[in-house]
Order: C-alpha cells, then sequence, then structure tokens
C-alpha cells in the first residue's frame, strides 16, 4: 500500500513540474524572466502545500482506521472541498496509543482498527 503511494507521489511531482515548466518556458522565451522565476515559486508553493495535506489526510485516515486510499483519490481531486468533506466525514475524537499494538487509535473504539484487539 505504501508502495502505492510513493509511486502516486512519484507521478504526481513528475506532472506537476511538467506543468509547472512549460509556463515558465513560454514567459521566459518573451523575455520576461522574473515573471517566469515568479510564476514558478507560486506554483511550486502551491504544490508543496498540497503535497502537505495529502500526506496528513492519508496518515490521519489511517490512524482513525479509515480508508486513506479512498481519502487520498478525494482530497486529490476535490482540493480543499474534499479537505473540508474529509474533515467533516472522519471519526471524531481524540487519538491514544492503543495498549497492545501501541499504535494510534480513535479514544471512543473499544477496537483497534490496527490490530484488532478489544480495547479497555
Amino acid at each position: 500500500m505504501k508502495r502505492m503511494f510513493r509511486t502516486s507521489a512519484a507521478g504526481l511531482r513528475l506532472a506537476a513540474t511538467l506543468f509547472l515548466l512549460s509556463p515558465s518556458t513560454a514567459l521566459a522565451q518573451n523575455g520576461d524572466d522574473f515573471a517566469a522565476a515568479g510564476l514558478c515559486l507560486v506554483g511550486l508553493i502551491f504544490l508543496a502545500v498540497n503535497i502537505a495535506i495529502l500526506v496528513w489526510v492519508i496518515k490521519d485516515a489511517q490512524a482513525r482506521g479509515t480508508s486513506a486510499g479512498a481519502w487520498l483519490v478525494v482530497v486529490l481531486l476535490f482540493g480543499i472541498l474534499g479537505l473540508l468533506v474529509y474533515l467533516i466525514a472522519r471519526p471524531k475524537g481524540k487519538l491514544v496509543p492503543c495498549p497492545e499494538c501501541g499504535r494510534r487509535k480513535p479514544i471512543t473504539d473499544s477496537i483497534c482498527p490496527h490490530c484488532g484487539k478489544r480495547v479497555v
């Protein structure tokens, strides 16, 4: 599963890099290097923020025992709207370590979503 996320992230980075380079080369041909550099910088910041959001959603969904892959697709396709849907739909509650496996689980769950053991 993690290999799939790494492969998807690598493909996403390559596509974003190619997307960001194409407008900058078009602007650079007009002799406007400052605008091209600014466009690339804004694009890179936007890309970094989106990747950070995707990584957070994956880690949070895994910790709460929901489908990280499905939420990755939702947030990837719908952006901020997908993030808002995730924040509304995710299981509520504080995350605490499971006494059996040590991974974080919602405090309200009586069964750990990671190891499947009943926890008091």
